[in-house]
């Protein structure tokens, strides 16, 4: 009975530790080049609207939201598409009692069951890729976890210009299952 929750306190303080260390990866290793701002034909920028992906990937699956109840904090909505050949998460924050029309893209995330068609970077990054592809397209210079334990292996580019942040979660043989792409905080 204690071992599992000590198990679970363990996993829980490893996975904020490397969150909290990732937050400023910039600082220590930054990725080299133009920041990434594109995933699965999604831009993230202030000037792209959720309606520019529903009209891309229809209707979603489902939706999560947060409200805050506070008109000066965004509000959280998670939008979920989950298909044969689609399995995608968007997150948007809207201010809609300060500025209506004010939403933007916080996070795209293309998990497992996207195909390489869809879960696609900018720069040409696609699921089913290999570590080389992404040291080719990327540079060297990303943080590399690898705790199994907590099944957790993936590789993460954070630029120091913006801090857009880009994850790549691997498999066992070091192909890419998945892709995050985050918005500067």
């Amino acid at each position: 009975m204690i071992a599992p929750r000590i198990t679970a306190i363990l996993a829980g303080l490893v996975l904020f530790a490397s969150i909290s260390r990732a937050d400023h990866l910039a600082d220590r290793v930054p990725a080299s080049g133009k920041p990434e701002t594109k995933l699965a034909g999604i831009h993230l920028t202030e000037r792209t609207r959720l309606r520019e992906v529903i009209k891309r990937y229809g209707k979603p699956t489902r939706v999560k939201s947060w409200e805050s109840g506070n008109p000066n904090w965004s509000n959280q909505y998670e939008y979920y598409w989950q298909k044969p050949g689609l399995n995608l998460r968007v997150v948007v924050e809207r201010l809609p009692q300060k500025i209506p029309a004010w939403e933007y893209i916080s996070l795209i995330e293309a998990n497992v069951g996207t195909s390489a068609k869809v879960g696609t970077t900018g720069r040409g990054l696609r699921i089913g890729q290999s570590l080389t592809d992404i040291r080719r397209l990327y540079g060297r210079r990303f943080k590399l976890r690898d705790i199994p334990k907590l099944k957790i292996h993936d590789v993460m580019f954070q630029w120091r210009q913006e801090e857009y942040s880009l994850v790549a979660t691997l498999d066992s043989r070091n192909r890419i299952v998945g892709l995050s792409l985050s918005a500067p905080e």
